[in-house]
């Protein structure tokens, strides 16, 4: 059975578990082309069989210079929409502080792998923009402690299983609008996968993308969801404690500095407000994290990354919740769509 104090701090890490808006969509290129077959289809009529070369031929004599040359669109190919997009990422990273404490500072290995499977609806013309659904599953693992110093950490083990729906709005001059629910369950790691921490996420995003040069594209985001939590209860506490609020501000920098390779510098602020979090007290965080990635894409299905990342809380709550971490390590990812 997993400590108190572990999820105390598997419960802190969920803000980075469950999906976001970062999920990538079907480009709308593919779907205006087949529109626009769909278009040509409709304007075309039964008639007299083409000739060789793709003309009709004459219905009477002296036809072409009463109404022109005539001929028949030819048809294109019909695109296929993938439904099921289903993905793997395995990361591997230091991290300075397993506990995320002012104080007890200790570091170790850490090893998150993410299995993804999604349906997604061929997006539908609204006013303003498409409109992207999608419904999917995540099973996550955080193994603790793999190649890290400072003894056996699998005590802090746990998994992640999310269900998800979204709908993703593509506005003009690259604005995006996303709502996500979310419903996440933290198991423990061992002795029967028991169930130590459950919630449900209703989330709504704005992000704002700028193409500066050819290979270099700034986004600029908002986000603001609601936890409703369920746990079990510590002295002074209810079992909805972490129910909150999370706001967020990104700024991310996209410059490809070679045909397969991207640059990602990253900054982010979350402010997150608990309503009820200690004997009817509120509690309000700020956490910054700054960080950077390079990414090397192998294919259109696969690439590799490295990261580094910086992070500091602050908290107002009575029990000293400040942190600083240091993550610094890589990840391989794969996605298929079919």
């Amino acid at each position: 059975m997993m400590t108190r104090l572990s999820r105390r701090i598997v419960v802190a890490a969920l803000a980075v578990c469950a999906p976001s808006a970062g999920i990538q969509a079907q480009t709308f290129s593919q779907v205006d082309e087949a529109q626009h077959v769909e278009t040509v289809r409709e304007l075309e009529t039964p008639g007299p069989q083409l000739a060789p070369d793709g003309e009709v031929p004459a219905l009477y004599s002296g036809e072409e210079a009463d109404t022109g040359r005539q001929v028949i669109l030819k048809e294109a190919p019909r695109q296929i929409w993938n439904w099921v997009d289903v993905s793997l990422d395995s990361e591997y990273f230091h991290t300075s502080n397993a506990f995320l404490s002012k104080t007890g500072v200790k570091g170790t290995g850490l090893l998150v792998s993410t299995i993804r499977a999604e349906l997604e609806v061929p997006p539908i013309r609204v006013p303003g923009g498409q409109l992207l659904t999608r419904v999917g599953y995540q099973y996550q693992w955080f193994d603790f402690g793999i190649g890290g110093p400072g003894g056996n950490l699998s005590q802090l083990d746990f998994d992640v299983a999310t269900i998800y729906a979204e709908a993703q709005y593509e506005l003009p001059d690259g604005w995006t609008m996303l709502g996500n629910v979310a419903y996440n369950r933290l198991l423990n790691d061992g002795n029967g996968y028991d169930e130590f921490y459950k919630e449900i996420v209703p989330a709504l995003s704005l992000e704002k993308s700028i193409q500066v040069r050819d290979n270099v594209r700034v986004t600029a985001g908002y986000s603001a969801n609601y936890r409703f939590s369920d746990e079990v209860p510590f002295p002074s506490q209810t079992r909805y404690c972490n129910n909150r609020t999370d706001q967020a501000l990104t700024m991310v920098l996209d410059w490809q500095v070679a045909p397969k390779v991207d640059i990602l510098p990253f900054y982010r602020f979350q402010y997150s407000y608990y309503p009820d979090y200690l004997a009817g007290q509120p509690r309000n965080d700020f956490l910054h994290t700054i960080g950077i990635s390079a990414d090397y894409h192998f294919n259109s299905w696969s690439y590799v990354r490295l990261f580094l990342t910086y992070e500091l809380r602050n908290s107002d709550a009575s029990s000293s919740l400040d942190y600083r971490k240091f993550d610094a390590g890589g990840g391989l990812s794969a996605g298929w769509k079919f």
